[in-house]
């Protein structure tokens, strides 16, 4: 019988190491460990694991709340939450999630095999439910992307997610965007932010007299190209490549003496 594959996220690297000994003399594999919730979602959607643990503390932009949030919306992934913190607020918000479990540091190692076996059963049921929910009834239609909460744009500014806050992003800032598999980075003069929506969804809003697809994993912003090399466009120090498709498109926009 195949292994539970489980995926960790924790900023301390000694407990990780300890934590994925442990897992791994329990009998289960650890496909990758690591400690930011940027890494977490790349991860988790490149090796699909049957559970990810991670700690509500991380690394970067994303606490670990914040990124279950975003690995909920995105995938069926179960995740547990290991933390040191146990106080009302944090408990509060992590429930919004919808954890399928919830360790609070120092546990032992049969509360933490116990909290798997719970975890992975809460997440078989769900997906029971869910099945049996979306074949009996008619489901309503998905909400447009532009009414997905994370990110509002409104006239010249964009707001993103950053942990429990919601940051003002100015579109004159932004300089190019990237595609990260379901998600994008935003990349302005001070921060790259992730964001939960994918590069085709982002384009959709960013407004088309500034800005253009020049690939299928980039949009930049025209004005702030500093170069074209080996078809190749240079902003920042940054080398984002033109594709075949884009590439007629884009000359026109520029004037070439």
């Amino acid at each position: 019988m195949a292994k539970v594959k489980l995926l960790i996220a924790e900023d301390d690297v000694v407990i990780a190491q300890n934590l994925a000994l442990s897992l791994e003399e329990m009998g289960y594999e650890v496909c990758t460990v690591v400690s930011s919730g940027e890494e977490l979602l790349l991860e988790a959607h490149k090796h699909n694991p049957d559970l990810v643990i991670l700690d509500i503390t991380l690394d970067g932009k994303l606490d670990g709340i914040d990124t279950a949030a975003i690995l909920s919306k995105s995938s069926r992934i179960p995740f547990i939450f290991m933390t040191a913190l146990s106080d009302k607020d944090t408990i509060d918000r992590a429930k919004l999630t919808g954890p399928h479990a919830y360790l609070v540091k120092p546990f032992d190692v049969r509360t933490l095999q116990s909290s798997i076996e719970v975890a992975i059963h809460n997440a078989s049921l769900r997906q029971q439910l869910s099945t049996a929910t979306s074949t009996s009834v008619d489901t309503a239609p998905e909400a447009p992307a532009e009414n997905a909460p994370e990110d509002y744009l409104l006239h010249d500014t964009l707001f993103v997610k950053v942990r429990n806050r919601l940051e003002k992003v100015s579109l004159d800032d932004i300089v190019w965007a990237e595609a990260q598999d379901i998600y994008c980075n935003i990349k302005t003069p001070q921060h790259i932010y992730l964001v939960s929506q994918s590069l085709k969804n982002l384009e959709q809003r960013l407004p088309g007299k500034d800005f253009m697809r020049v690939h299928r994993s980039y949009i930049v912003r025209l004005t702030a190209i500093e170069a074209i090399e080996d078809n190749n466009i240079l902003i920042g120090g940054k080398s984002i490549p033109i594709g075949n498709t884009h590439k007629d498109s884009l000359l026109k926009r520029l004037q070439i003496l």
